[in-house]
């Protein structure tokens, strides 16, 4: 009988989601066939915002990907989570663009699988939590695409405010609206 094989990793946010069990823990290489598997199968929709959708063509792409943010996480410049849905590796979260004290962005993609049951909603509330306890951001951006009303929607749910639109700001060719959550420690300390 074959014995199957455990995976260990290290998790920095958990929470349940009704019989959803949601790790957000450091990306690693054993992760890569199965978020590969999760990109091949909704490339068209995530390459719709997300164009490095269609240059992930193997698996291989997908660990040196995690290698590379791995090299990036430990010079303190972005954080980046796979997210697991029970124990499987189903999407990614993180926080980049960071400038220390000051602010972050938070982006995220997340297998269609798992659509619609509020996990990268959860999720970005629990990462703006990090960001602000733990990283003591003033505050976090979440850059969307205008015509993505998902994710506008997550924005909303997730308490961002609308800042403001800009001309060309995805990847040069679509436009965007910049939400932004303010860190709330921070405000309550400046009425002391």
């Amino acid at each position: 009988m074959p014995q199957e094989k455990i995976h260990y990793y290290f998790s920095l946010i958990h929470f349940q989601l009704d019989d959803l069990d949601i790790h957000l823990v450091m990306p690693q290489s054993w992760q890569a066939i199965d978020l590969y598997q999760a990109i091949a199968h909704d490339r068209v929709s995530l390459g719709k915002w997300l164009p490095w959708a269609y240059q992930m063509k193997s698996a291989q792409d997908e660990a040196s990907f995690i290698q590379t943010i791995q090299e990036k996480m430990i010079k303190d410049r972005m954080v980046v989570l796979t997210i697991l849905v029970n124990g499987e590796p189903s999407g990614m979260i993180d926080l980049h663009n960071l400038v220390k004290n000051q602010k972050g962005e938070i982006g995220y993609w997340l297998s269609s699988t798992y659509q619609g049951r509020g996990i990268v909603t959860n999720s970005v509330l629990k990462l703006c939590q990090y960001a602000f306890s733990e990283l003591n951001l003033q505050y976090v951006d979440l850059i969307v695409a205008v015509e993505n009303g998902k994710s506008a929607r997550i924005a909303r749910n997730a308490d961002f405010k609308l800042m403001g639109m800009k001309k060309n700001l995805i990847n040069d060719n679509l436009d965007g609206q910049i939400f932004r959550k303010i860190n709330p420690i921070r405000i309550n300390q400046s009425d002391l």
